[in-house]
């Protein structure tokens, strides 16, 4: 155990509502405000008129002058700070995670929260493969365990963990290391016969009957997700863990397997806790919400359960409200599919209308232009041409139909980061651009974070690290245009954020355009400024658009998949409606697909 002593000293964050701040607001804070009193400037009215302090400056002697106005336009909240139950701790110094997640018979537990702050060490507790020392490295122990967690609902899971009367089954983070694992031409129906339960229900569930005579080692990333699904509902547990099931799926399928969970969890009166950056897959899949928050790689705390709904928009809106503490210190807002115009800039490249066929697949291509600084989202289901259209526009692929008069040079990152060996990250960004360059350090290391991944072999960051990495280095070479596939695997909802910004913030700089390939419609709505469009049959045939306008691809898009978004009254994010519903109805019926306008 750690006594509050260890823990450290608080720091605070100041939320003003300037739409609630009135002159009485601005005249108590300036008048009580301790740093003022004492010579220094703390909350100070601004030459446009608006209430403000320096974020270093706030402490908690401000909560005084939070008591002392008539309203709620000043809050003063601790940031996120070690409390709570110590469970586990890595070395004397090393990574601390307080609470645990609390699995329910029947339901199924999200766990939301930034990369490195603990998830995966609640896992592997929850599944009986991490004993928890509670800081006391060389001795974990199940009964301190139990004994901490007593009268709760852990109680009883971690007895059963201890007398070894639980079964637990987890689907990995990891997907494309399935098929170095796999025997020698493995098939899909093999893996599956393996495993006890109602298989033939689960490959037609999750779309896997097609590929049942398929070896494991030619399967794409999604079927290798699909796969692994499968063959972890396939086991007879007691409580199910997911790390990140939406991973390299496509939007219908991210759908599908939330269902697909979610049923059969409750079918089954088992549990299940699954972790996952996808919003909407969230929304769909989890009864309740664990918030983790901390400092990554320092410490993390499990939030109280909250609903669904709550948990996730607590956790956009960066406040607790439960647990008095400002998770971030912004919240993360959700840009509708508004009309962006094309810019007025020169065309980087003009292609006509392209078809090209191989034994068992065509593709065809609306004509179109794509200009400087401009960033295109390309949407659709997986196996529809998306890596073929690229692979046209880059000359390393040629048209059946239609010709590219000036092929581009494309900087491409593909679906599937791979390190090499004993390659650090440092060695590999030699061999593409000179990291001495203030261009690289500000266009590039800067904005993702890699100071602190230079000296570390690729093979061992973790996937989010990875990830990073690889976008980073697709923009780091030069190019007439940068291609990036699924750019956001792996990485949390707050770094989602930032690469997405820094996409866009990149092709406006550079003048060069950007061709983004993704299925978390959250990403592709904030770095897009047009759409192309992918339909078709997967594996047989793809038809592509033109770019157009983001409200009409958006619309066009999931008008194909018979799915209809809307918009959560508080935050804006998009959620899924359920089919059928009044307001399913009423959007297909005005052809507003994405959110309500």
């Amino acid at each position: 155990m750690t006594d509050s002593s260890d823990f450290q000293e608080a720091e605070y964050v100041a939320i003003i509502d300037q739409d609630e701040v009135t002159d009485e607001v601005r005249d108590i804070a300036v008048k009580y405000d301790p740093l003022n009193r004492s010579g220094r400037e703390g909350f100070h009215v601004t030459e446009d008129g608006e209430l403000h302090i320096d974020d270093a400056l706030v402490m908690g002697e401000h909560k005084l002058i939070e008591k002392k106005i008539p309203n709620d336009a000043i809050r003063i909240v601790p940031l996120p700070a070690e409390t709570g139950q110590l469970v586990h701790q890595y070395g004397d110094n090393g990574f601390r995670l307080y609470e645990l997640p609390m699995p329910e018979d029947g339901t199924v537990i999200g766990l939301l929260g930034r990369n490195g702050i603990g998830k995966s060490t609640a896992l592997r507790i929850l599944a009986g493969k991490t004993v928890p020392n509670f800081g006391h490295e060389d001795n974990p122990d199940w009964d301190r365990a139990i004994d901490a967690f007593r009268g709760t609902v852990l109680q009883t899971h971690l007895e059963q963990l201890r007398d070894g009367e639980v079964t637990t089954a987890t689907k990995r983070q990891r997907v494309e290391r399935l098929a170095d694992e796999a025997a020698a031409d493995e098939t899909v129906r093999e893996r599956l016969a393996a495993h006890p339960n109602e298989t033939d229900d689960l490959a037609a569930d999750l779309d896997l009957t097609p590929l049942l005579d398929r070896q494991i080692e030619t399967l794409s990333g999604g079927e290798r997700q699909r796969l692994e699904i499968a063959t972890t509902l396939a086991t007879d547990a007691d409580l199910y863990l997911f790390d990140e099931p939406s991973s390299f799926l496509d939007v219908e399928r991210r759908l599908m397997v939330a269902r697909t969970i979610r049923d059969r969890i409750t079918e089954a009166s088992a549990s299940a806790v699954v972790v996952e950056h996808d919003l909407a897959t969230l929304d769909l899949i989890a009864d309740g919400i664990h918030v983790t928050y901390g400092e990554p790689g320092n410490f993390g705390v499990v939030s109280q359960r909250l609903g669904s709904r709550e948990g996730i928009n607590q956790f956009l809106e960066g406040q607790l409200r439960q647990e008095n503490v400002q998770i971030r210190r912004k919240s993360i807002t959700f840009p509708g599919p508004r009309e962006r115009s094309i810019p007025k800039t020169e065309v980087v490249l003009e292609y006509p209308d392209l078809k090209v066929g191989f034994e068992e697949f065509s593709l065809t291509v609306e004509a179109g232009a794509i200009h400087e600084g401009e960033s295109i989202g390309i949407v659709g289901a997986n196996a529809l041409g998306k890596t073929t259209f690229a692979k046209l526009l880059a000359g390393q692929l040629e048209s059946d139909i239609g010709t590219i008069p000036d092929h581009a040079t494309v900087s491409y990152k593909p679906q599937y980061v791979v390190p090499d060996g004993d390659e650090t990250v440092r060695e590999r960004f030699i061999r593409v651009t000179d990291i001495r360059s203030q261009a690289f350090e500000t266009r590039v290391a800067e904005p993702f974070d890699l100071e602190e991944l230079f000296d570390r072999p690729l093979s061992a960051l973790s996937g989010g690290e990875l990830q990073r990495v690889a976008v980073a280095l697709c923009l780091a070479r030069e190019a007439d245009l940068y291609l990036l596939d699924e750019p956001s695997a792996f990485l949390d909802v707050d770094r989602r954020v930032a690469v997405a910004d820094q996409l866009r913030r990149f092709a406006r700089q550079r003048d060069r355009p950007l061709l983004v390939i993704d299925h978390d419609l959250f990403l592709i709505s904030r770095v897009s400024d047009r759409l192309v469009v992918f339909d078709g049959e997967s594996g047989t045939y793809g038809e592509a658009t033109s770019p157009q306008p983001m409200r009409t691809g958006m619309n066009d898009f999931l008008s194909s998949l018979g799915v209809t978004f809307r918009r959560d009254e508080r935050t804006d994010r998009p959620r899924v409606n359920k089919p059928g519903s009044q307001l399913d109805r009423k959007q297909k019926r005005d052809g507003e697909y994405y959110y309500t306008v």
